[in-house]
């Protein structure tokens, strides 16, 4: 299979999609036939992540080699810099909402759906796939837009609440929930009005609610040793009636990320492989 993909020379281009509140969305698209008219997958990165991030590139490309075109796309509010993958605009990272993630991906399908790739997409056939919270948010605006016809999520959560009382009580007096990470130099922080949003639509963002009346085929791909979301919490997605339309494997021997890390040449681990194929296979199934 590696000798064939490497034969496939993949159309790439860059794409600008205007969001809500006059923000531009930076897109990366490929295809391996862009004039044929093929299915579309958009995929959403997670919370921390963003486009280019360790696996994205890869995913992107194989399912593109497969005859799907692919659109993965950065978060309006992700704060990252595209070129060096560098979190340099933190006030911005701190101002994002569930909210705000789920009218980027809006944004993103509407344009697709609209015509205005410069691909020749099925607009009947579109598939969301999403990785931790992108799959949250892909699950959440699946159902809104005409065309999508399936649904892929990789290590994603089943409760977007997932804070103690007590640092709520702190985030709320403090205004912000702090944290570090390696791609960014200082403290990162959620501002409060995160978990206001969240709180506020806690009905709405009912995520095992939402996938037991999904109409459109689901597919959880879930890491055996994932401790950022453990398995425990995504089978809640299954427990539930109503969930006829879901599927879900598990992937053993892998944790929240399949084994990558974001580094340079990023190593296709035994358990991304095995997620690309469940994935591959799946919206080759329901697409």
């Amino acid at each position: 299979m590696q000798g064939k993909q490497e034969k496939i020379r993949l159309y790439e281009k860059e794409i600008r999609i205007s969001a809500p509140g006059g923000t531009t969305l930076f897109a990366d698209l490929r295809s391996c036939a862009p004039e044929e008219p093929m299915p579309l997958i958009i995929i959403s990165h997670g919370f921390l992540g963003y486009s280019r991030w360790g696996f994205f590139p890869v995913v992107s490309k194989r399912l593109s080699s497969d005859r799907f075109h692919t659109l993965i796309f950065d978060f309006s509010h992700n704060g990252t810099d595209r070129a060096t993958g560098m979190i340099t605009r933190p006030e911005e990272f701190a101002a994002n909402t569930v909210s705000s993630e789920i009218a980027d991906l809006e944004a993103v399908c509407r344009f697709a759906a609209s015509g205005l790739l410069p691909v020749n997409i099925d607009r009947n056939r579109i598939g969301l796939l999403g990785h931790s919270r992108g799959g949250a948010v892909s699950l959440l605006v699946c159902s809104s837009i005409p065309g999508i016809r399936s649904l892929v999520t990789w290590s994603s959560p089943s409760n977007l609440d997932r804070y103690s009382q007590r640092r709520k009580e702190e985030w709320k007096r403090t205004g912000r929930l702090t944290f570090r990470d390696l791609r960014a130099e200082g403290e990162l922080w959620l501002d409060y009005s995160y978990y206001e949003d969240i709180d506020r639509r806690k009905k709405l963002y009912d995520l095992p609610e939402r996938a037991s009346r999904l109409s459109i085929p689901y597919l959880i791909i879930h890491g055996r040793r994932d401790a950022a979301v453990t398995l425990r919490e995504a089978q809640r997605f299954i427990s539930r009636e109503g969930s006829n339309n879901i599927r879900m494997e598990i992937i053993e021997g892998c944790g929240h990320t399949f084994g990558v890390r974001n580094s340079p040449g990023t190593l296709v681990t035994e358990g991304l492989e095995k997620a690309i194929s469940l994935t591959t296979a799946w919206f080759m199934k329901t697409l």
